[in-house]
């Protein structure tokens, strides 16, 4: 009784309550642009730390158990001078805080704060506010980045440098990579291909750039390097996405079909690519894979049933980041070792956006996940052609590559990074358009008020 009393509850929040709460809260500021310069090196560094620094656990629980390594005092540090710069930026200008409360920034900022309530359940409190913390720190680091009035012009340049931060970090591993033959794939990172992919879509979509050609082979090169097979089946969205961002009802409702025909063959290929052996070995070559890796997704097919059965009883979720992070406190674990094995005892993550958001909050969660990549598409309509095709684009990949990483959940990554930067490029474009829509009805009104008083004027 109580679960469909709480199913009832959230539905009539999001139907109901949601709108109304979004028109009080919204907010239309004008754009930041604040000096680039720190924002983004303490979030580069923050981000591609761990890809040259990190204490390395043989248990899931050792953070609960053992304490902090030096890597996650290095994390907590960063945040913490972030945080700091962030609130030096505030004191200057309290306008600051209302840029996450524009759209299309604001679904996103009250999943933040969703994020943050769940602690009240959550079964690591500390680990729930902690994660929500660095969430909400590190995204209003990248609004003040990528909200500025010239973003349209340099979105493609800022994730450029991005782009050629994280190929730096990971130089060692290229090379050894390609000393073996590898190149797809050569610095695995599931993540980065978004920002790669949003490079390319800034550059094609966007207005002209005298460094596109450059740039188009820096983003088609990182994202071969950073390339998983997830990914590179997340292009798969490019189609469905240049329809949806059409003004044709017809081709956007195609579109959507589309869409939801491709993510379920993109489950289906995740989970059941064994069964087709021809398909399973030209893949193999191509993304230069084990067969037993891409066979499986990677276990994801075996250990997510099991972490659906430990999550299943809580409409509300765990805690936010804290349940994928320590499922291990919701299943037996003997259970599990003898399921899938000791080293399955120590799963860190779902490597499901849906999954996280469901482990973390629940059903509000998943209504919020779902949320999060639909507002923006809304928001983008009523822009010019080539932002909407950027932002159809980047939200589809999102959803297909978010199958198998946390996506814009669990914690914050280089998703998140590309997601904000794509809402801002929106929020620019649609000022723009609105801006233009005011001038054309103002030039139309004169005339309008003159045709009025001629028809009025009586005839001689």
């Amino acid at each position: 009784m109580l679960n469909a009393l709480i199913a009832v509850g959230v539905a009539t929040w999001f139907s109901v309550a949601y709108p109304i709460l979004r028109h009080r809260l919204e907010t239309r500021p004008p754009s930041g642009g604040a000096p680039v310069f720190w924002p983004l090196a303490l979030t580069v560094v923050f981000a591609f730390m761990p890809l040259v620094f990190t204490v390395p656990r043989e248990d899931g629980n050792a953070v609960l158990e053992q304490g902090l390594t030096a890597s996650n005092v290095v994390t907590l540090v960063l945040t913490a001078l972030t945080a700091l710069y962030l609130a030096v930026k505030i004191a200057a200008d309290r306008r600051i805080l209302l840029l996450p409360f524009a759209m299309p920034y604001l679904p996103f900022t009250l999943m933040i704060g969703m994020n943050g309530l769940s602690a009240a359940w959550s079964i690591v409190p500390t680990y729930t506010l902690y994660r929500t913390g660095e969430l909400a720190v590190f995204t209003l680091a990248l609004i003040l980045i990528f909200d500025r009035p010239d973003i349209r012009q340099r979105l493609a340049d800022l994730l450029a440098i991005v782009t050629v931060a994280w190929l730096v970090s990971v130089t060692p591993e290229i090379l050894t990579s390609l000393s073996s033959g590898i190149v797809f794939s050569s610095a695995k990172n599931n993540m980065m291909p978004l920002v790669c992919a949003a490079l390319g879509f800034a550059v094609v979509f966007g207005p002209p750039n005298p460094r596109r050609g450059r740039y188009l082979a820096l983003a088609a090169a990182g994202f071969i390097i950073a390339g998983s097979a997830a990914s590179t089946g997340a292009l798969a969205a490019v189609g469905p996405a240049l329809m949806i961002a059409s003004r044709r009802p017809g081709v956007r409702l195609a579109g959507i079909v589309l869409a939801v025909v491709a993510t379920g063959v993109f489950l289906f290929l995740m989970v059941g690519l064994s069964s087709f052996p021809a398909l399973l070995d030209a893949l193999s070559v191509i993304l230069q894979k084990p067969r037993v890796e891409l066979a499986n997704a990677t276990g994801r097919g075996q250990f997510w049933p099991i972490f659906i059965a430990a999550t299943r009883d809580h409409l509300l979720g765990s805690g936010f980041s804290a349940a994928d992070r320590f499922v291990q406190l919701l299943i037996p674990t003997t259970g599990l070792a003898d399921e899938l094995g000791r080293e399955a005892v120590f799963i860190t993550s779902s490597h499901n956006m849906f999954l996280s958001a469901w482990a973390g909050t629940g059903i509000v969660g998943l209504c919020f996940a779902i949320l999060c990549l639909v507002e923006p598409i809304r928001f983008a309509a009523r822009a010019d052609r080539g932002t909407r095709r950027l932002v159809a684009c980047l939200i589809l990949m999102v959803t297909l590559n978010g199958m198998t990483t946390p996506g814009l959940y669990q914690d914050w990554n280089v998703n998140v990074l590309a997601y904000i930067a794509v809402l801002a490029y929106a929020r620019a474009a649609r000022r723009e358009a609105d801006a233009r829509a005011r001038a054309v009805e103002a030039a139309a009104r004169p005339v309008s008020s003159l045709r009025a008083a001629d028809s009025a004027w009586p005839a001689a």
